[in-house]
């Protein structure tokens, strides 16, 4: 962004538009989710894919800067949409896998950021004198949007087919035990779920009414909001922490890419291999001591960055993959969408406040033109962000000891 004259606070004003667009609009996505299917989803992402197409013009014309701030917002609402239609139709459809199924399309979601941040070190994207061509990137980006965005509508048409028929099956093999047992406890999850009398509205309601509604959504708050604005704000670290001769930010994005993918998957294979509340919760708070060290290690200015960023990426990768999984194994998987739109605001709003708080430290106290100085400036809001990722960690335990350690609920259907 130097090219347009942003500074630090600008920045995160356009990083911020695009989380509002990640996130706030998730809550009606999901319900449009829960109630139509997620083919309506893709084809919302469809329509907002030339949002980088007015990116692209916004920097090459120099257009007011509220063009770009809306080209962000229309590539988040995209971006959501295409994320969404894929983790709820894959939650959706295997239901007795949810770590799984909710972690394979998050952690795919996760490493196109590492595909990307290599693919855009090629020759094709890069002017002669060495700098990346914006314009080209956008462009790439605004068709590969298109071209996914059509596969997923496809994708989605099928599986919404499949689940139909999958659907009317077991239909017919319930009523067919009906006949035989009045109470069999075996009964499958699917079929539990498939066949659950309750409507959307109603499951919602009791989403809404629980007390670890609230305490769960203040954790995603304090935690999901800083770690977007360590995402936002990557370039102006890898300046101003640790080993000055470490500031390839490519190599940063690397590293936080391969560290947050592996984390998504083993979390999704270890809640389903575990398979209990106690578990996912313990595992979560376990990401969010990780990601408390993380920013406690930027606070001190710890010399190596590279580990910073492996650490973030955990955090990140857990916090992503959990949190949805406990959602879904707490309220259930039909109406994931609703619930877990609704959380997703919470980092929406972190992330403009933090991101905010952050610009504001940065720009007054931070000078990155200097090489060297006396007074390291990010210990105040980092040493600020870590003590509320403790506190996040501290309401997760208590939404598990207060309101779940005494529920039937498990990934199994299991008694604690």
């Amino acid at each position: 962004m130097d090219n347009l004259d942003y500074n630090q606070f600008s920045i995160n004003i356009v990083g911020a538009c695009m989380v509002m667009g990640l996130y706030m609009t998730l809550p009606v996505l999901g319900y449009l989710s829960d109630s139509h299917g997620p083919v309506l989803l893709a084809m919302i992402s469809l329509i907002l894919c030339p949002g980088y197409f007015l990116a692209s013009a916004a920097y090459e014309y120099r257009l007011n800067y509220s063009w770009m701030c809306l080209a962000f917002f229309l590539i988040g609402c995209g971006t959501s949409s295409a994320y969404f239609c894929s983790l709820l139709t894959c939650a959706k459809i295997y239901p007795e896998r949810k770590g799984l199924s909710i972690s394979l399309p998050v952690t795919f979601y996760g490493l196109s950021s590492l595909v990307l941040a290599n693919l855009f070190k090629l020759p094709v994207f890069q002017r002669t004198s060495g700098e990346i061509d914006i314009l080209k990137v956008f462009t790439a980006l605004a068709i590969l949007y298109l071209v996914l965005g059509i596969f997923n509508w496809i994708s989605s048409i099928i599986v919404t087919i499949e689940k139909e028929v999958v659907y009317q099956k077991i239909q017919g093999e319930s009523e067919q035990r009906e006949e035989d047992t009045e109470d069999d406890e075996s009964t499958p999850l699917l079929n539990s779920q498939l066949l659950e009398p309750e409507t959307q509205g109603t499951k919602f309601r009791q989403f809404l009414s629980s007390p670890s509604t609230r305490l769960l959504y203040i954790a995603l708050f304090f935690l999901a909001g800083p770690l977007e604005i360590f995402v936002t704000n990557l370039g102006s670290l890898t300046v101003m922490v640790g080993d000055l001769s470490n500031k390839d930010v490519a190599t940063q994005v690397n590293y936080f890419s391969m560290f947050s993918t592996m984390t998504r998957l083993l979390m999704g294979a270890a809640t389903d291999l575990l398979g209990t509340i106690k578990a996912t919760t313990l595992l979560l708070v376990s990401g969010i001591a990780v990601a408390t060290l993380s920013f406690f290690l930027i606070a001190i200015d710890y010399s190596h960055f590279s580990v910073i960023t492996s650490l973030v990426g955990i955090g990140y990768g857990s916090a992503f993959t959990l949190f949805p999984t406990l959602i879904a194994t707490v309220w259930g998987v039909e109406i994931l969408g609703s619930t877990w739109g609704l959380f997703l605001s919470a980092p929406a709003f972190g992330s403009l406040v933090f991101g905010m708080f952050y610009a504001f430290e940065f720009d007054t106290y931070c000078d990155i033109s200097i090489t060297s100085w006396n007074v390291y400036c990010l210990t105040f809001p980092f040493a600020l962000f870590a003590a509320g990722f403790a506190l996040s960690g501290v309401l997760v335990y208590l939404c598990w000891r207060l309101y779940w350690h005494t529920s039937r609920l498990t990934l199994e259907n299991n008694e604690f």
